[in-house]
């Protein structure tokens, strides 16, 4: 009995050491994307041997909740419509909508579930904020199939002032993401042989996020 609360003591103690505390914070954080911080925007890049393209999303929507005293909790929600992904050529947006592509009359969001972050390095921690990279894993759903996804984050965590005032109520934050999906993994497989020599097999994702705490 002496040895398993010996060996509960050292699992806890293990744990506790793992937690990463968001400089003096308190508390759970609450952040809702605003514009009034600035423009989410998800940017998605296809590269293949006979084109390569770009697109983008500004219609990105969802929260946060940053564990401000074990970081590696935090969780999130982030999700924007197949619809309003535009590359430039509304041709081949429609092609992108359409059922042998993402489907989005059938399934009309992408989103992507934050169940935690791994890797926390505090980067900076001063009197004005903090700043972090970390890795943020969980679920990305992309035309109705769920795949665990994992994105490096650079996070910014900017407190309340006169200053930051003026675009927005409460302590700010940004955070840099990228991450890369298989569209074979989502079942989204075209037509033809396109994908692989018009249509990159894997697409990469740079995503800017902005928001306030909101509690």
């Amino acid at each position: 009995m002496k040895s398993f609360i010996i060996l509960c003591i050292i699992i806890i103690a293990s744990l506790e050491l793992k937690a990463t505390q968001l400089g003096n914070v308190k508390g759970k954080k609450q952040i809702t994307l605003n514009k009034a911080v600035g423009t989410s925007i998800v940017k998605f890049y296809s590269n293949s041997p006979l084109e390569k393209f770009e697109g983008n999303s500004q219609l990105l929507q969802g929260s946060f909740t940053l564990v401000a005293e074990q970081l590696e909790q935090s969780t999130g929600q982030i999700s924007f419509p197949v619809n309003s992904m535009k590359t430039g050529l509304s041709k081949r947006d429609d092609h992108m909508y359409g059922k042998d592509w993402l489907d989005a009359k059938s399934y009309p969001m992408v989103t992507f579930d934050v169940k935690k972050f791994t890797g926390i390095a505090i980067k900076k921690s001063d009197n004005t904020g903090i700043e972090f990279s970390a890795m943020a894993e969980g679920q990305c759903t992309l035309k109705g199939v769920s795949k665990y996804a994992k994105a490096k984050v650079y996070v910014k965590y900017v407190f309340e002032s006169d200053a930051t005032k003026k675009r927005a109520e409460g302590d700010l934050v940004m955070v840099d993401a990228d991450f890369s999906v298989s569209l074979k993994d989502f079942n989204v497989l075209g037509k033809g042989d396109i994908i692989g020599s018009k249509v990159g097999e894997n697409i990469d994702l740079d995503i800017k996020l902005f928001g306030n705490e909101s509690n």
